[in-house]
């Protein structure tokens, strides 16, 4: 096995996880204007009656089923429009933006066609960051209108040109200094075109204005706008602008490829823009668009000089995945990884937003991963490649200072499951174990197509043999009288929230069952159908009791419980007969000298960490070949699903290397043996009852009963605990474990061991201390047990 497999994993993590800067959007709509425009205006450049046919493209066709996975409602737009009509505003916003990731958000505020536009500060309920993009013929618009409904209101026709100029630097030098100003920006491309004259020439500038003045009152405009179209004008006002940003280091954005029907695609093409960035080479041009289709024209720009960088918004989502594809496959072409920024374009609704940055995910990581396997980087560089562009090239242009934060995406995490599965079949992953752990402690599954488990197993159920809940460990059989026999079949029903991705086997998943009866039980006494929500339940479901169990506790005992674990395990040679990796001492460094068994415990605690499990540490233990992991407390019902995960990962991974890891009690007559300790804190729920008696061990009356319930109970529990003739050869003295029923406080040979709450606390009792709350009401039991059993 190579390290391709935890890499491919670790490039889709970090592609799926680290945070995004949308280095060019627009402002949401407030909540009255979102009711007048049309949802579908955010996938297209479409209006109107072309707006029709727009619905018949596979871009809003994808665009619709990404939103309806999300809603988790049919894919159609008249029912995603019903269910976002079911919502708040805020609250469409605030589901939208949630699974993006998206850590600040840099707005051009110019797009205002309803007048109807959140502040850019209205945009932190959402993101950590906002800021704004000054739209330089905006600004210039403005005092335009002013100067001429001034002069228009006088006898005067006549405005002195460098007053006009004296108003329009004094504004841009305003924004330029502004804290919340990060860049501005210039439409030229939809008045004039790029072609723009380099050379100042004040006297045209002049003319042009005047004829401007003259015009205005014969010009039908919109109360309080004017539309600059004066190429002359155009020209000269960006002069300006340019000049200003290069005084204060900002950016200067231009909008460049496609735009809607009143723009002129040829004249986009960015290469027109070389006179331009030839003249200023200290001032920073930033391409929009992806300049799509001229998107090698902009990639070869920001190759050969040094002040260009390319910005790949707007083709997420309002071209296909292919041209998706296409475009960052041909900026990275040429152009240099440092230099290419992601944005969504994002405008009015949030679910413009939510798209462009699921599909700018998407699209990343499948060129990434292409990349690697086509030679052209390694996997480390595409991870670099993917921070680059997601998040590290626009904080450092924008001197936006921040430090990223990765979003909160446990595997795959959501309540349906739905977009779980989605995600990994996007993935890769082609078939799903569905497992569970019986009374013999023998973990089994059975393995199904994606896709059956998706659209069928979900709801269904996969049928089993009732007789698979009782065989023993030693076989395929029915020991005699216990209540099960050959006949019958039960459910396994998934628990989705336990569904992951096995790193190891990337074309696996893996997920939880719950046992349910098949049918509805009839009552023998009466001969009636049993409906209650009982009679789903099968009795000898593992992890249905220890579910009632917790609830009991809580319940009945007035406790909540926290479990962490420790695992043992002896790692051996494939020999006969097997013999150890090593014959070293406890936690003594030669142990990890040998290559193979750092390699194998590097990779098993890498899987873990992907699988959503924290390892607190991991060391050789007190035998040969003899290692520990010691993994983070949790919920006992998810702690037990991830002993399960642990265990079976670690079984794997040593197979994958060609050793064998086996929690066998005594591998060796002569060593001590290998044990699954369990860390149990739990806390008294009703805190104003407590008794505080001063006892040496700090453990209250309450406490301390439970431990003496432990005890009481302790050789029933080894029925469970240590349930092999073997479990018993290392429960004897000098083994370092427990051999005589007791309890004791930091004491290592007692089958029960509490911990001091001092500042000499180990690492995992001063977590779950933490956890819980309170030091004084959280105690530590160690239990060692020579095999761990899930009841």
């Amino acid at each position: 096995m190579t390290n391709d497999v935890y890499d491919r994993e670790a490039l889709f993590r970090i592609v799926s996880t680290f945070p995004l800067i949308d280095s060019h959007c627009h402002n949401l709509l407030t909540s009255d204007a979102s009711l007048i425009y049309p949802l579908e205006v955010c996938f297209s450049e479409a209006h109107s009656n072309a707006l029709k046919d727009a619905l018949q493209t596979s871009v809003l066709k994808r665009c619709v089923r990404h939103l309806a996975e999300f809603y988790n409602c049919p894919p159609t737009l008249d029912s995603i429009k019903q269910v976002r009509d079911l919502m708040s505003h805020i609250d469409i916003c605030k589901t939208c933006f949630k699974p993006t990731g998206i850590q600040s958000l840099l707005l051009d505020d110019g797009l205002d066609t309803l007048g109807g536009l959140m502040d850019v500060q209205s945009h932190l309920e959402l993101v950590d960051i906002a800021r704004r993009i000054v739209r330089i013929e905006s600004i210039a618009e403005k005092i335009l209108y002013d100067l001429a409904t001034s002069v228009a209101c006088t006898d005067q026709k006549v405005l002195n040109f460098s007053s006009f100029e004296e108003q329009l630097k004094k504004q841009f030098e305003t924004y330029a200094k502004s804290e919340s100003v990060v860049a501005f920006k210039s439409i030229a491309a939809y008045g004039s075109g790029l072609n723009i004259n380099c050379a100042l020439n004040p006297e045209a500038a002049a003319i042009a204005l005047g004829n401007f003045i003259s015009d205005f009152e014969s010009l039908s405009y919109k109360k309080g706008s004017v539309r600059l179209i004066n190429e002359v004008l155009i020209d000269h006002i960006l002069n300006l602008a340019i000049d200003i940003a290069i005084q204060h280091d900002i950016p200067i954005q231009f909008h460049t490829g496609f735009g809607d029907s009143d723009f002129d695609l040829i004249a986009s093409n960015p290469l027109l823009l070389r006179p331009l960035i030839e003249k200023y080479p200290n001032a920073k041009f930033v391409i929009l668009h992806a300049a799509y289709p001229y998107t090698r024209q902009a990639g070869y720009l920001a190759s050969v000089y040094s002040n260009v960088y390319v910005d790949i918004g707007l083709v997420f989502p309002l071209i296909p995945a292919s041209g998706q594809q296409a475009s960052l496959r041909e900026l990275l072409e040429i152009c240099p990884s440092n230099k290419i920024s992601f944005s969504t374009d994002g405008h009015y609704h949030p679910e413009s937003f939510y798209v462009a940055a699921i599909q700018g995910r998407e699209t990343l990581s499948k060129v990434l991963l292409e990349s690697v396997e086509n030679g052209e980087f390694s996997y480390e560089e595409a991870i670099k490649v993917a921070k680059q562009i997601m998040f590290e090239n626009s904080n450092s242009l924008y001197k936006l200072n921040l430090i990223p934060k990765q979003i909160d995406n446990e595997e795959y995490k959501d309540v349906s499951g739905k977009q779980r599965i989605v995600k990994l079949k996007k993935m890769g992953v082609k078939f799903v174990r569905i497992g569970f752990m019986e009374c013999s402690n023998q973990y089994r599954f059975h393995i199904v197509p994606i896709d059956r488990f998706q659209n069928y197993i979900i709801n269904s159920g996969l049928t089993n043999m009732r007789a698979n809940t009782a065989f023993p460990y030693y076989g395929d059989v029915l020991p005699e009288n216990i209540g099960v026999n050959e006949t019958g079949e039960l459910l396994l029903k998934p628990d989705l929230s336990t569904l992951i991705h096995l790193p190891y086997n990337p074309k696996h998943a893996n997920v939880q069952v719950f046992f349910e009866n098949k049918l509805t039980p009839v009552d023998p006494q009466f001969g009636k159908i049993d409906n209650s929500p009982n009679s789903l339940v099968f009795p000898l479901c593992p992890r249905t009791c220890l579910k009632n169990i917790i609830e009991s506790a809580c319940k009945d005992l007035g406790i909540t419980f926290l479990i962490g674990t420790e695992f043992e395990f002896v790692l051996l040679k494939d020999t006969m007969p097997p013999v150890p990796v090593d014959d070293t001492v406890y936690v003594e460094a030669s142990s990890f000298h040998v290559s193979n068994s750092v390699e194998i415990l590097d990779r098993i605690v890498e899987f873990l960490q992907l699988q959503g499990i924290e390892v607190e540490q991991f060391h050789s233990n007190g035998a040969p070949g003899k290692f520990k992991i010691v993994t983070t407390p949790k919920s006992p019902l998810i702690a037990a699903d991830k002993v399960v995960v642990t265990r079976q990962t670690i079984y794997d991974v040593a197979a994958q290397a060609g050793v064998k890891a086996t929690f066998v009690p005594k591998p060796f007559k002569e060593q001590v043996g290998t044990g699954a300790h369990v860390h149990l804190s739990f806390k008294e729920i009703n805190k104003s009852q407590k008794i505080v008696d001063n006892h040496p061990s700090r453990l209250s009356p309450y406490e301390r009963s439970f431990i003496a319930g432990v005890l009481h109970h302790i050789k029933a529990i080894c029925a469970f605990a240590l349930p092999t003739d073997l479990s018993y050869t290392r429960i004897v003295d000098n083994c370092w474990t427990g051999s005589q029923i007791c309890w004791n406080v930091e004491n290592r040979v007692t089958p029960i061991r509490t911990a001091l709450p001092t500042r000499t606390w180990s690492f995992l009792p001063l977590l779950l201390q933490e956890l819980m709350g309170s030091k004084k009401e959280c105690s530590l039991l160690l239990i060692p047990c020579s095999t761990f059993l899930l009841l």
